[in-house]
């Protein structure tokens, strides 16, 4: 009995031996409902615009993938042109995708596709994800349930706030029931706040924990930034700890060197950053738009400010993102702007700084290196009358 154990034992080690980990992943799909000729795409799990990983042409309900994963992404297999995915993780290995979707056609034409009864098989990360996202797919329950509960008065308050019905809207506003809501509304927000955050600090050792962090938000913002720096080097270095940090620091961490640009003012001079920063103590980049509302609305405090400290060291570079010069010529005239004017007539200072939206604001020192970002109001006034204090 001792040789045939010994024996099993031996045959068992050779056989890890001489086997190798998968350099390559082939993808059978077998989903019925997907209709013929579709084609079928991965992409990244991402906040930014998804890049096309592989794709498919479905034949009979069936298609195949093939190619290798440098390492495991986070990847959405869906129709091209429709709505509607499945989230698995694309690793080296044979994974099986097989099911029914369902399908319904949405107000703009396109299609949109349930995979609810699609299963991943073969992919053992994808079974780590899964229960790793399992408290997000909690709160996307609990959620559902509130706005079922709560649809017939919103609905109510809707209607009425659009027939400036101001009395019932009041009524409303004042109901018990509408308190209920918006403290059920409170207790879920700090519930999302609350396993997110376990489930990062759960896995802050590797890049479960930045993959995390996308995947379970559809954005991150500077509140962030502390989870973040929390992580290990070894998480902030993988894939998806570069694209956490690109996210919320778009620009560097204060002290950074900011982009350096070549640009021509509304009067033709041309000038770049460093041009501007010299001889200037702080500096304000605001990205805007003619045709911003919030931006517009930022103006007024915007000259205050320059008219407190322009004589003291400061400037303002407006960098408008407009596309059409009359209405940025007008704006500039009509607001009386009387700093630097830029118009971005490419896009290309705005990428620079990986400027998403407007307004978009920068304070940066004489060097050109990044003191504060997206100030605004009171709080952008106080910001400059800080730094001009020290």
């Amino acid at each position: 009995m001792k040789k045939i154990f010994i024996t099993g034992l031996a045959v068992s080690l050779l056989t890890a031996c001489g086997s190798s980990e998968k350099t390559s992943y082939t993808i059978r799909g077998e989903i019925a409902g997907i209709p013929d000729s579709s084609v079928v795409l991965i992409s990244s799990v991402t906040h930014t615009a998804p890049d096309t990983i592989a794709e498919a042409i479905v034949t009979d309900g069936k298609f195949e993938i093939k190619g290798v994963a440098d390492e495991p992404r986070a990847v959405t297999l869906y129709i091209k042109d429709n709505y509607g995915g499945k989230v698995f993780m694309l690793e080296n290995g044979d994974i099986n995708i097989n099911g029914v979707v369902k399908a319904e056609e949405v107000s703009d034409g396109k299609m949109r596709f349930d995979f609810g009864e699609v299963a991943v098989l073969g992919s053992p990360m994808t079974d780590t994800y899964n229960e790793k996202m399992s408290g997000r797919r909690m709160l996307d329950s609990m959620f559902t349930a509130h706005q079922s509960t709560y649809r017939p008065l919103m609905n109510r308050y809707y209607e009425a706030r659009q027939n400036g019905n101001t009395g019932l809207v009041d009524s409303i506003n004042a109901s018990e029931e509408f308190n209920r809501m918006r403290e059920a509304e409170k207790n879920l927000f700090a519930a999302a706040d609350s396993i997110f955050e376990a489930s990062v600090n759960a896995n802050k050792s590797d890049f479960w924990g930045p993959l995390l962090m996308i995947s379970q938000t559809s954005y991150l913002s500077a509140k962030q930034r502390d989870l973040y720096e929390s992580l290990s080097d070894s998480a902030k270095n993988s894939h998806y700890g570069r694209l956490v940090y690109d996210e919320l620091y778009p620009v560097g961490r204060p002290g950074d060197k900011m982009p350096e640009f070549e640009a021509v003012t509304i009067d033709g001079t041309k000038t770049g950053l460093a041009a501007l920063c010299k001889d200037k103590k702080y500096v304000i980049l605001d990205f805007w738009a003619s045709w911003c509302g919030p931006c517009r609305r930022e103006i007024p405090n915007l000259k205050k400010i320059y008219a407190d400290f322009a004589d003291k060291g400061f400037e303002i570079i407006s960098v408008s993102i407009d596309k059409e010069e009359k209405p940025w010529i007008n704006a500039v005239e009509n607001e009386g702007l009387k700093w630097v004017n830029i118009r971005d007539t490419d896009h290309s200072i705005a990428d620079k700084y990986k400027v998403s939206a407007v307004p978009t604001m920068y304070v940066v020192d004489s060097e050109g290196r990044l003191v504060a970002e997206n100030l605004h109001g009171e709080e952008l006034a106080e910001k400059i009358k800080e730094l001009f204090q020290n």
